[in-house]
């Protein structure tokens, strides 16, 4: 179902970067999300304290906290917030296998070359899985 809504499966998510886009400095976000709940909590005190005197302190507390969430909000999504995820897409992506053939890769050791030693790893079915999920280039 988190496929569905967001494309990538929660797992890529979790390693992913929170990231905000805006070119605005985060210190301006943290002091406007501070200054907006310090004003609204003013606003909602004095205006309680001059016209409401049935209201409980839990009940104006309640009353901060939602407003003090939506501004928070709205001032986080003009900051414009993204995940930035990293994920290889079978078919899609291409790996390139290289294989050094300088003059320190001919030094045998134990009576076979690094080079040959490096050629037959790759041929031991590590192409062949990678070429099941990467498209190959001559």
């Amino acid at each position: 179902m988190f496929e569905l809504f967001f494309r990538y499966p929660a797992k890529v998510f979790s390693q992913g970067n929170f990231v905000l886009l805006s070119g605005w400095p985060r210190w301006a976000l943290g002091l406007l999300l501070l200054g907006a709940a310090l004003a609204l909590g003013w606003r909602i005190y004095s205006r309680v304290r001059l016209n409401s005197e049935s209201l409980k302190y839990w009940q104006v507390a309640v009353i901060w906290l939602l407003e003090s969430a939506v501004v928070c909000l709205v001032l986080i999504l003009l900051w414009q917030p993204a995940m930035v995820v990293a994920e290889l897409k079978p078919q899609q992506n291409v790996i390139a296998v290289v294989i050094d053939d300088s003059r320190s890769m001919s030094v045998a050791e134990d009576g076979v070359s690094r080079e040959q030693r490096a050629k037959q790893v790759l041929q031991n079915n590590v192409l062949a899985a990678l070429q099941a999920k990467f498209p190959r280039r001559p």
